[in-house]
């Protein structure tokens, strides 16, 4: 009788160490090299929460708190972890999306995010000399990179960033800029491409490169700006520090950080 008992509570035993499996268990997944650190881990591998930080660069790192994630079960018999996740409200991003997690380091990508613009200029020390408000979001389509500790940038990427109801502020007055769309791809070196098109009030075109290394970036702008009617008087007022516009008014600038 006792060895039918143990025939019974052995695979019910397995199914509770699957079921029951802690959260700490994603770590699995996340390559050594990557930088990525999970904190504040509670819940279980299928449901759980925690502290997610990522290095942007050797003097900045990027912190989402209470991650939210749900794993589905399938996808760990082809070596996956693929999850549904959400970055709740109180983080400069926010939004929601899914990820798939090789455990040869691959991951894969696709959400929606959003935040306000001068808290993540703020926040992530980004190279912006005035101030700015208005809101953003982030449409993923498809992220992909085949190794988090190989340093490179990606693989694939179809992005959409919008800035909406976007206003600058001079001598403590803000001037409306309007909406501005940038599309994000990758290159054939690996690097994160920016687009933006000059339909825009202040007839604004630029190519950002984001290449280098994950731990050493170097970023690249080069673009122009050629005012228009709808161009507040104090931004074309400025203009004048880029120096002196081509044969079609537009003022040309290039530089790299």
């Amino acid at each position: 009788m006792s060895w039918r008992w143990l025939l019974w509570l052995l695979p019910v035993y397995l199914i509770g160490l699957v079921v029951f499996a802690p959260a700490r268990l994603l770590l699995w997944f996340i390559p050594a090299q990557s930088g990525i650190e999970l904190s504040a881990i509670s819940g279980t591998l299928w449901d759980g929460q925690a502290s997610v930080s990522a290095p942007a660069n050797q003097q900045l790192t990027l912190t989402f708190h209470q991650v939210q994630w749900q794993l589905q079960p399938w996808a760990l018999f082809t070596g996956k972890a693929q999850l549904a996740f959400r970055v709740p409200s109180g983080n400069t991003v926010q939004g929601s999306g899914t990820a798939t997690l090789g455990i040869n380091g691959a991951v894969q990508l696709q959400g929606e995010f959003s935040g306000n613009l001068q808290e993540a200029i703020q926040t992530y020390q980004l190279p912006v000399p005035v101030t700015l408000n208005g809101d953003w979001s982030l449409n993923v389509q498809q992220f992909q990179l085949n190794d988090l500790a190989d340093g490179h940038w990606c693989n694939e990427l179809q992005a959409r960033v919008v800035s909406r109801d976007t206003e600058v502020r001079f001598n403590q007055r803000w001037s409306d800029l309007g909406e501005f769309s940038t599309l994000l791809s990758c290159n054939a070196g690996n690097e994160i491409v920016a687009d933006m098109a000059a339909d825009n009030r202040l007839g604004l075109s630029f190519e950002t490169v984001i290449g280098g290394t994950q731990q050493s970036p170097r970023i690249a702008i080069s673009g122009s700006m050629r005012p228009t009617t709808q161009t507040p008087r104090e931004v074309a007022d400025m203009l004048v520090f880029l120096g002196r516009p081509d044969a079609t008014g537009a003022y040309q600038f290039r530089f790299t950080l």
